[in-house]
């Protein structure tokens, strides 16, 4: 009997312990694919601002999607961000010299992510001479039902590089 009961027992502090467990967590979001694969997304951004190509730029965006320029222009939704990137691309004659990389990258999940991405090049306005330009910008992304990232909320910031400070002479004032 003494056993009988000790197996009962031993069998309730089993179940017990079994039911207290908290679950393990999920795997963490691969930092470094979700990286590569946003860096993928902004070679893409490139090709379309160099070629400045209004109807494939609507591509990189969610369709609820928001963008918001320097000047503080801000454009909702896809047919609108179109819209804008017509009236941005007629106001330049040419991008070159282009770079970005992203600087910081928050991953939320598996599936959605912020970076901070600084982006340098030479912007040549209508009929003027090519002005180098930083343009610090924050993107939150989203994966879609496809795979595929796309910007559902993008902040810009860009303007004129300033120039580098005048070389130290060695002269003491």
């Amino acid at each position: 009997m003494r056993y009988a009961v000790a197996g009962v027992v031993l069998g309730a502090v089993l179940i017990g312990a079994c039911a207290q467990q908290t679950p393990a967590p999920p795997p963490k979001p691969d930092e470094g694919a979700i990286r590569a694969a946003l860096e993928g997304r902004l070679t893409k951004i490139a090709e379309v601002l160099s070629k400045k190509d209004a109807s494939a730029i609507t591509s990189l965006f969610t369709d609820d999607a928001v963008w918001i320029l320097p000047d503080a222009s801000t454009f909702k939704g896809k047919d609108a961000i179109q819209k804008g990137a017509v009236d941005f691309f007629t106001s330049f004659d040419s991008v070159s010299n282009m770079s970005q990389g992203i600087d910081k990258i928050v991953v939320v999940s598996d599936s959605e992510a912020v970076a901070f991405t600084i982006g340098k090049y030479t912007i040549y306005m209508k009929g003027k001479k090519g002005e180098a330009h930083i343009n610090p910008y924050v993107d939150h992304w989203k994966k879609g039902s496809d795979g595929t990232w796309r910007i559902a909320y993008e902040v810009n910031s860009e303007g004129p590089a300033n120039p580098p400070p005048p070389a130290p002479t060695g002269k003491k004032s």
